[in-house]
């Protein structure tokens, strides 16, 4: 594990989250079908009219849906893995500060501000500390 793959963490966030949100917005954006057929009523004199009949497009949507899912599964399955790898590689640098930084900026996925905040010392110390890491990585 290095840097840009401690990096690529964030990214990997921000894509389950857009297919969260795909997915959402696939079952509430559900295509209708409609057609229409002739028919009379029922008593005389029989008078013809057209009758309108809607629903919904079953198959094209689960297909839609079943294949976001399988996405999903497998960026989560891949996430998963690349967090565990990150917490592994974060868990063995010496440095305490270092180590609470890098787990707060890329797996917790904090700002620096709340970074600061969770620390309690300046976002520009908390910075120059992160620095001097990715220049040793």
């Amino acid at each position: 594990m290095d840097g840009k793959e401690l990096m690529q963490i964030k990214d990997l966030l921000k894509e389950m989250e857009s297919l969260k949100i795909q997915i959402k917005s696939a079952s509430e954006n559900i295509k209708t079908t409609s057609d229409s057929v002739k028919g009379s009523s029922r008593f005389f004199p029989y008078v013809e009219h057209i009758i309108i009949i809607s629903g919904i497009d079953n198959k094209s949507l689960e297909k839609h849906l079943k294949q976001l899912k399988k996405d999903m599964e497998d960026k989560i399955k891949t996430t998963m893995e690349k967090v565990e790898q990150a917490q592994k590689y974060i868990s063995s640098i010496a440095d305490a500060d270092t180590r609470i930084i890098l787990q707060s900026r890329f797996i917790n996925n904090m700002t620096w501000e709340q970074i600061e905040n969770e620390m309690g010392i300046p976002h520009t110390t908390a910075k120059r500390k992160y620095r001097r890491w990715l220049d040793s990585a």
